[in-house]
């Protein structure tokens, strides 16, 4: 009995000994007490930073028939540095900012020209958010007006410009998703400059106002259709529509696209690609860099414009070898813009020569910064297979009658 009851006593002494040592729930909010961020923009005010955090608004969220109203709200906040600017939320919220749950970062032009490193240490720095979120450049604008932009098809602006940014790199290769830590590691990687998507606002002025979304024709829409070039941390430029196709060819991202080639008759047929793949490869031959780049595509007619007999082997031969030409040329409009006007290895061109001689790259690597580019030779093949033309053969263009 005695035996029983001492066994009883240690035991209540070994709980009672390691209560102490459990924190509990320290960082404990109530849902009720916090504000959910899913959009977060960064500009550059005149003392400092300017934070836009948008909120969702929890109400309209559970409303089943939706209160007519908006189902965010955008607060914007300013600092000497960023973590100021970032908890100066408190000062106009009644509830406080969690961040775990962006969805997209957004960058301000004027911010991306004057140098992101600083900005992007703070967010790094962050133990709420993650960083499998995506990071644009607010194209001619502030990134605290892209975030203002209500969509109709969304009811969550930042969920709108998470879907359409992930839709149009699937669909096209136009644009490209760039999650932070991919940016992060982009911008300490050797031979390797940045990129970004960029975000351009197309109409009005007024995209935060309800009317915006009320409408059939909405008057202020979103676009993503260039890329942001970088430098080290600063923006240097952009890349037109063709350009940034060319980029994604060239660095492998390209997953989807469509584009033009021109029947016998010079009219047009277009040329889907389906599935798209890119070796890249560095040698170094004489003391001088060359880089070999092969494109491989599995391609389908889309649309036919062109009186042309696509239904021979010889027909069909000759428009692969069209989208084959059709392909280096992007890459070569690509590397020319980059190279030649911006003077940024977003191609990563060093990076594939460091992979490959690393001794070579130390040498090159004692000039300029970027002047090694120069004295590359690039070698662009592309080979395109066009297994479908639809559902259909020849267009109905040869048939019509008198």
């Amino acid at each position: 009995m005695k035996d029983r009851l001492r066994e009883r006593i240690l035991g209540v002494l070994v709980v009672l000994s390691i209560l102490p040592l459990l924190s509990g729930c320290w960082e404990r909010r109530e849902l009720n007490q916090i504000a959910f961020v899913l959009g977060m923009g960064i500009d550059k005010a005149k003392n400092g930073y300017q934070v836009s955090m948008q909120a969702v608004i929890p109400s309209d969220i559970e409303a089943k028939g939706g209160g007519g109203g908006t189902t965010v709200t955008l607060y914007t906040c300013q600092g000497s540095t960023l973590y100021e600017a970032w908890r100066n939320f408190t000062l106009v919220s009644p509830r406080e900012g969690y961040v775990g749950h962006v969805r997209v970062l957004v960058l301000g032009e004027e911010l991306a020209r004057s140098g992101i490193a600083e900005t992007l240490d703070a967010l790094k720095r962050s133990r709420e958010m993650r960083t499998d979120y995506y990071v644009m450049v607010a194209k001619n604008a502030k990134a605290s007006e892209v975030l203002s932009v209500l969509t109709p098809l969304e009811k969550i602006p930042a969920n709108s410009l998470f879907n359409s940014v992930n839709i149009s790199n699937k669909l096209t290769a136009a644009t490209i998703t760039v999650k932070m830590d991919e940016l992060m590691d982009s911008m300490v990687t050797e031979g390797l400059q940045p990129v970004l998507a960029g975000v351009e606002i197309v109409g009005k002025s007024s995209g935060g106002n309800i009317k915006n979304i009320q409408d059939t024709r909405p008057g202020t829409k979103l676009r993503f259709d260039n890329i942001a070039v970088f430098r080290k941390d600063r923006l240097v430029g952009w890349l037109n529509r063709l350009e940034s196709i060319g980029f994604s060819y060239a660095t492998d991202r390209a997953l989807s696209n469509s584009g033009p080639v021109l029947g016998d008759d010079g009219k047009k047929i277009v040329v889907e690609a389906l599935s798209t793949n890119t070796k890249r490869k560095a040698r170094m031959m004489n003391g001088i860099p060359h880089i070999y780049l092969q494109v491989s595509m599995i391609a389908n007619i889309e649309d036919v414009q062109s009186g042309m007999d696509i239904t021979t082997p010889a027909a069909l031969a000759e428009l692969e070898k069209e989208c084959e030409r059709r392909v280096v040329r992007l890459m070569e409009a690509s590397e020319e813009s980059l190279i030649d006007t911006y003077r940024a290895d977003a191609l990563g061109f060093g990076n594939l020569i460091y992979k490959a001689d690393p001794k070579a790259w130390r040498e090159l690597r004692k000039g300029p910064s970027t002047a090694y580019l120069k004295n590359i030779e690039v070698h662009y093949a592309a080979n395109v297979l066009i297994n479908r033309v639809g559902i259909t053969g020849n267009s109905i263009i040869r048939d019509v009658k008198e």
